[in-house]
């Protein structure tokens, strides 16, 4: 649980920094959304460890609102992996070379590293409040059921 916790702070704090670095900064706009998508996945599976770990998710999230959690993962994981491929495939078309200082405003292959970390993340947001909604429907009673 610790580890979990531990990469959710370093995945929030590095996509939420690299957003201000690589937006304002180096100017690739694009890297820097994807690092800011990643950051807020990162932290978003960040919230559900923590509740989970205080013993308060029940009342935070209905398995219902894990479930909507869940979709939203899945569709971070997919956004993520087409912008992979996408950059990856840009990259290797105009046959781009490895990435560097004097390119790092344009070059696609940062796009793609940041688009993998939102795949990343979204994955992790999916099957972590899969697993958090599976647990707490073993344990979850509705007042007016």
């Amino acid at each position: 649980m610790y580890f979990n916790i531990v990469s959710a702070v370093l995945g929030a704090l590095a996509g939420l920094s690299a957003f201000v670095v690589f937006f304002f900064h180096f100017e690739n706009r694009q890297a820097g959304m994807w690092a800011f998508v990643s950051g807020v996945f990162a932290s978003t599976t960040l919230f559900i460890h923590i509740l989970y770990k205080r013993h308060s998710l029940e009342m935070w999230y209905t398995p219902e609102n894990l479930q909507q959690i869940r979709l939203l993962g899945f569709l971070g994981f997919i956004a993520g992996l087409g912008g992979m491929i996408a950059y990856l495939a840009i990259a290797a078309s105009v046959h781009e070379d490895m990435p560097s200082m004097e390119n790092i405003s344009s070059n696609h292959y940062f796009m793609a590293i940041w688009a993998f970390l939102t795949l990343k993340w979204g994955a992790s947001l999916f099957g972590f409040s899969h697993l958090y909604r599976k647990r707490l429907l073993e344990e979850y009673h509705p007042l007016l059921a």
